[in-house]
C-alpha cells in the first residue's frame, strides 16, 4: 500500500477478484503513466480461486500483459462419461489466485498502481468512492468489479464445487493431462463430475463439481468423496496443502445483462462471464484489454459496443441454462453434456467456450435427438416466472 495517496485517480477499480486484477494489469500495459487506484475489502486479493480457460480465449492484444501472471499449460484435455472418453486437442491454462496477486502486487511496487485492502466501499458514483470509515476520492471513470451480493434460486441454477489441492508422497499421478469433466461418478445433485487438475506430477486438485438447483453443499461429503476418488486409483499416501469452494449462479433469467450504463460494472456484476459454463476468464480479459485500451472518456461507449458483439451469446447461453435447469430432470444432465463432447467436432468446443460461438454453432447445438427426462411443463412455465431481481448488489 502506497502511503502518500492521491485525492483524484484517473480510475478506480472497486474489487479485488480476476475483474480487478486483470484491469490493473491491462491498464498498466496500455496506460501506464495512469493513476489507478484498486480497493478491496478483504485483507488480501484475489482470495482462494483456480481460474482456467482454453489458451484460444487470450485476446491477441491481451497476451503481452498476461504474461506476467504465471500458469500451468497442458497441451490438451480430458473428458469422461460412462461408456465414452475423449481426448480434445485444445490447449488449456490455469492460474491460481496467489499468481494473480503477486502479479498485480508487482504492478504495485513499480509505482503504476496503489491498492488498498480492508475498506468497504459504501457508495459509488461514475466520478467517485467512499468507503464505510469516511475515505473518500474521485476519478475520472470508477469501475465495479465487485461480486453479486445476493443470490436467488428464481430464474437461476448453480455450479457449486469442492476441491482439493494434495501432494502424493510416494506415486504420480497417473494422468498428465486435466480430466475437466469426469462424469463416471454417481450422479447426485443434478449433473455431477470431477475436474481434476495435475498441477505437477505429484500435485494434483481435484474439485467435485455441481450443476444444481440448489446452492447448499455439503463440503464433508465431497472431502470424503475425494478421498475414495484417491483410493481408487490406489492412492493412500498424500496430504492436503489446499481446499477451495465456490458457488456460480448459471441464470436463465434476464439479470445481469452487460451495459454501457453507469455505473460501469465489470466481472460478474456487469455480467461478464459465460453463463453456461462458469468460466469467466474469456469475457474478463476481453473486458480488460478493451476498457484500458479506451480513452476514459470513450470506456462507456467501448462497453457498449463489446456488450452488443457478445449478447446473442449471452442470451443464447442463458436459454441454454433455461434448457439445462428446466427441461432436463437432474439425473439424466449428464446426456446433455456427453452428448455435447461426442457429436461437436474441437473447432466448435473451441468457440463455445471462448464465447465467439456463431448462429450456426448454436442450431448445431440443438439439433438432433432430444435428452431423455424431459420436464418439458416445467420448461415452459419458466418463461412465466418473474426476472430474477437476484445478483445485483
Amino acid at each position: 500500500m502506497i502511503a502518500n495517496r492521491e485525492s483524484h485517480y484517473d480510475y478506480v477499480i472497486v474489487g479485488g477478484g480476476l475483474q480487478a486484477g486483470l484491469l490493473a494489469l491491462a491498464f498498466n500495459c496500455h496506460q501506464p503513466s495512469a493513476k489507478v487506484l484498486l480497493i478491496e475489502k478483504s485483507e488480501r486479493l484475489c482470495g482462494n480461486h483456480t481460474w482456467s480457460f482454453h489458451a484460444t480465449d487470450v485476446p491477441a492484444a491481451a497476451r503481452g500483459w498476461l504474461a506476467s501472471v504465471s500458469s500451468k499449460k497442458w497441451r490438451a484435455y480430458a473428458v469422461k462419461f460412462p461408456g465414452f472418453e475423449k481426448r480434445i486437442n485444445l490447449g488449456y491454462e490455469s492460474f491460481s489466485s496467489a499468481a494473480l496477486a503477486e502479479a498485480i502486487n508487482a504492478v504495485e511496487k513499480s509505482g503504476n498502481l496503489e491498492i488498498i485492502t480492508g475498506k468497504t466501499v459504501r457508495e459509488l458514483t461514475p466520478t467517485s468512492i467512499e468507503t464505510d470509515c469516511g475515505f473518500s476520492v474521485e476519478a475520472k471513470v470508477v469501475l465495479d468489479c465487485r461480486g453479486a451480493e445476493k443470490i436467488s434460486n428464481q430464474q437461476v441454477g448453480f455450479q457449486k464445487f469442492y476441491g482439493m489441492e494434495v501432494e502424493l508422497a510416494d506415486r504420480d499421478w497417473p494422468d498428465p493431462l486435466p480430466t475437466i469433466m469426469d462424469a463416471t461418478v454417481e450422479q447426485t445433485d443434478g449433473f455431477r463430475f470431477f475436474y481434476v487438475l495435475p498441477l505437477t506430477r505429484r500435485r494434483v486438485l481435484i474439485e467435485d463439481t455441481f450443476f444444481s438447483n440448489s446452492p447448499t453443499h455439503d463440503h464433508q461429503s465431497s472431502a470424503t468423496d475425494i478421498e475414495k476418488y484417491l483410493f481408487d486409483r490406489d492412492l493412500q499416501n498424500w496430504t492436503v496443502r489446499r481446499e477451495e469452494s465456490g458457488c456460480l449462479p448459471m441464470p436463465f433469467g434476464s439479470s445481469l445483462k452487460p451495459n454501457g450504463e453507469f455505473p460501469l460494472r465489470g466481472g460478474f456484476r456487469g455480467g461478464w462471464f459465460h453463463a453456461a459454463t462458469g468460466y469467466s476468464f474469456p469475457l474478463a480479459s476481453r473486458f480488460a484489454d478493451s476498457v484500458a485500451s479506451a480513452s476514459a472518456s470513450d470506456i462507456s461507449a467501448v462497453i457498449t459496443s463489446l456488450a452488443k458483439q457478445n449478447q446473442f451469446q449471452t442470451n443464447f447461453s442463458r436459454f441454454l441454462n433455461r434448457l439445462l435447469f428446466q427441461l432436463v430432470t437432474p439425473e439424466k444432465r449428464f446426456l446433455i453434456f456427453q452428448r455435447f463432447y461426442r457429436s461437436l467436432n474441437e473447432q466448435t468446443i473451441r468457440r463455445f467456450y471462448s464465447h465467439e460461438f456463431t448462429k450456426f454453432d448454436a442450431a448445431r447445438l440443438l439439433i438432433g435427438s432430444p435428452p431423455q427426462g424431459l420436464t418439458p411443463i416445467k420448461f415452459f412455465k419458466s418463461f412465466k416466472e418473474k426476472p430474477c431481481p437476484a445478483l445485483q448488489s
